[in-house]
């Protein structure tokens, strides 16, 4: 079958291949030897082996270090001969029905999405709307919503027409259903001027991820948000556990003095964060 190499050739085939294998004939030896039946055996065994350590490394893995007293408690242990060979790249039979049924035990409700009031609560809002949006299996709805190269981070653009590539889902019917939803859900969360204005402009279309981008782009520069980093900050720096009337323990200072530290930083762009040692500076002052 030419076979040559482990993870060019012998790693892609499957177990009846490998059990039908057979040498090459020459001139001097027109009729080899078959292969014997526990070679072949043994061969299933190490490339199941080489899968099962790929899979949980996530990545490939170089046989010619691989450790024999390793193969052999596989061999021992963990090997079933009535499983067939799995390419580590590709999810097991188990593993796809438990998220197949898992997923369709998730029943997405709206009510557990938190309202939107005010600008000044945009992160209180934002982290568990993603949370649960996360927990819906829906991340796909904040996606950006253009295509972004994988490298940078950036968004691509098109070099004839000059604009963003729009992002396309690999299952546009259920993308659609996906965004009708998500998008009622907006329509009754976002209750702000701004938000109202984002979510009405984008009726048409019901592009959820086009109005989560416009959202966060907006509240990351807004004024409520920079008011919201100033008392942050303002807090930061001038609280003190003596003047501040804490009741609890020092340890629940510190840590809703790094919760605020948090929030701080969650809000700034990376040229604006503070740095480790202002951290610890204010906490020790």
């Amino acid at each position: 079958m030419d076979v040559r190499s482990f993870l060019g050739d012998l790693i892609t085939l499957t177990e009846d291949d490998i059990m039908n294998l057979q040498v090459r004939p020459t001139r001097a030896v027109p009729h080899r030897a078959p292969i014997p039946i526990m070679w072949k055996r043994k061969t299933v065994i190490i490339i199941v082996a080489c899968h099962h350590y790929a899979r949980l490394k996530n990545a490939s893995l170089d046989m010619c270090f691989f450790p024999v007293s390793l193969c052999d408690h596989f061999r021992i242990s963990l090997y079933r001969h009535d499983e067939k060979i799995v390419p580590w790249q590709v999810e097991l039979p188990s593993q796809v029905n438990a998220k197949a049924s898992f997923l369709k035990s998730i029943k997405p409700n709206s009510k557990e999405y938190k309202i939107f009031r005010d600008g000044k609560s945009w992160l209180p809002f934002r982290e568990p709307t993603e949370t649960t949006i996360m927990s819906h299996n829906l991340m796909t709805m904040i996606l950006p919503p253009f295509k972004t190269d994988p490298d940078t981070g950036e968004f691509v653009i098109d070099p004839i027409a000059d604009e963003m590539i729009p992002c396309k889902p690999d299952d546009q019917v259920l993308d659609k259903i996906q965004r009708t939803w998500f998008f009622k859900v907006l329509v009754d969360i976002c209750q702000t001027p701004v938000v109202k204005k984002i979510v009405i402009q984008n009726r048409e279309t019901m592009d959820t991820r086009k109005v989560w981008y416009e959202l966060c782009k907006h509240y990351q520069n807004s004024m409520s948000s920079k008011m919201r980093s100033q008392e942050l900050l303002r807090c930061v720096h001038m609280n003190q556990l003596v003047n501040s009337g804490h009741r609890g323990t020092n340890q629940s200072y510190i840590t809703n003095f790094s919760e605020t530290i948090r929030q701080y930083q969650a809000l700034q762009t990376d040229e604006n964060k503070l740095s480790d040692q202002m951290c610890v500076d204010f906490l020790n002052n």
